[in-house]
């Protein structure tokens, strides 16, 4: 059998954002291959895999605000030679030890690395032995590239003129950071932008979230560490892929638990979106403010170039969040157990967007079964436990897709997008 998954990590302590997993080496049978080692500053990496004792992760959408947030990851390693001490001297990381120096996070199963988590180290937190039965440790606090994004100022930024696609504008406000080429998965866009507003009390992310919001599309940071950006049509495009199957029955993946709510919390009946300079598009169903009283929401200041493109943008969230739906919000998996192949490689090889299918049944002969996107993603992992938990939601833009067995059907489907 192929175990349970093995958890590792690694510190690079070189400068930059690049993340690199094959450094050059000069006279090296294998890294000193062109084309094969990346260019980067000297090699000075440590794998720290043995010495870990816990690691936690947490990665994706806020429901609630819905916005991708920075992922964030604790790992706590043990230290009894005082080595991954900053103030220690004659520490063989003596000087290295410096606030965001980068991380990765992985997991090895089946002779595969999986990686959960890219990002950068906070800080170094301390706590010294006390008892015979203690250890040394600390505590590494991690925070991922959005960090990077959000630390940068701007005001004026080059090239960003009147109708550049969405996916150029994004590669242009990565560009303001150095964001490296090869850690880039951007799409070319539906939506042509309005020249860059040029304000100056923003952030790089801000001002990448601001597009993302106008396409109606996607930007988020893999699990290793790539920035990607789907288009809406690619998020569309998605809801008719092949799905990871979970259920409680027997005929997918099973589960150790399930998340199920039924509220008020995503109903939006009255909604408004206005373009920077534009005139604000309002639409709402009185059949639901009767219902469930007025829910608003709003977006302003996206950079679409017409007005029409906002009142479909109003029109979409609508249609989509009107009504109240039992939904999936969660689910968790045991991943300690070496005889579920498909549950463990699922647990760790899920990313943000995938499609899952999820099946519940319910007391009284009835089920639940959603086809949901991930949206995000939670590990929490000890040398003797492995759980994910996998965060989802209904997609909010769906197109008719012709020929397609869930997605070519009229009215039955979902919301289609503009």
């Amino acid at each position: 059998m192929a175990g349970i998954p093995q958890l590792g990590a690694s510190i690079d302590f070189t400068n930059g954002p690049a993340f690199i997993s094959t450094a050059f080496t000069l006279d090296d049978a294998t890294k000193g291959v062109l084309g094969t080692g990346q260019l980067a500053d000297a090699p000075d990496s440590v794998d720290i895999s043995s010495i870990i004792l816990r690691s936690s992760i947490r990665r994706g959408r806020n429901r609630i605000l819905n916005k991708f947030e920075a992922g964030t990851a604790t790992v706590e390693i043990k230290d009894d030679t005082g080595d991954w001490n900053p103030a220690n001297t004659a520490g063989p990381y003596y000087g290295k030890l410096i606030p965001l120096r980068k991380i990765r996070i992985w997991a090895d199963y089946d002779g595969v690395r999986y990686y959960l988590f890219s990002g950068f180290i906070t800080s170094y937190d301390t706590t010294f032995a006390l008892g015979a039965d203690e250890v040394s440790r600390v505590i590494l606090q991690c925070t991922d590239g959005f960090r990077l994004l959000n630390n940068a100022a701007i005001s004026t930024v080059p090239d960003t003129a009147a109708g550049q696609l969405s996916g150029t504008r994004i590669n242009k406000l990565l560009d303001v950071v150095l964001w490296p080429v090869p850690q880039r998965n951007i799409d070319a866009g539906n939506s042509t932008m309005q020249a860059d507003p040029g304000t100056a009390d923003r952030t790089v992310l801000e001002a990448i979230q601001t597009v993302e919001n106008s396409e109606f599309g996607a930007f988020f940071l893999t699990a290793e560490g790539n920035a990607t950006f789907y288009s809406r049509n690619t998020v569309s495009l998605i809801a008719d892929s092949t799905p990871t199957i979970f259920s409680d029955d027997g005929s997918g993946i099973g589960y150790a638990q399930i998340d199920l709510a039924f509220d008020d919390t995503l109903i939006v009946n009255d909604v408004s979106v206005q373009r920077l300079n534009g005139t604000n598009q309002t639409v709402s169903d009185q059949t639901s403010i009767d219902t469930y009283f007025k829910h608003s929401g709003a977006r302003t200041g996206i950079l679409v170039q017409s007005d029409t493109e906002s009142l479909n943008q109003a029109t979409m969230i609508l249609q989509a969040r009107k009504n109240a739906t039992l939904r999936i919000d969660s689910m968790t998996l045991n991943l300690v157990d070496d005889g579920q192949t498909a549950r463990n490689i699922a647990g760790i090889n899920l990313e943000i967007f995938n499609l899952v299918n999820v099946t519940k049944t319910m007391p009284g002969s009835t089920s639940i079964n959603s086809e949901l996107f991930v949206q995000g993603l939670q590990h929490d992992i000890t040398r003797t436990t492995f759980t994910t938990k996998i965060l989802t939601s209904e997609p909010i833009i769906q197109a008719f897709i012709l020929d397609s067995a869930t997605q070519g059907l009229l009215n039955v489907t979902g919301v289609l997008s503009y």
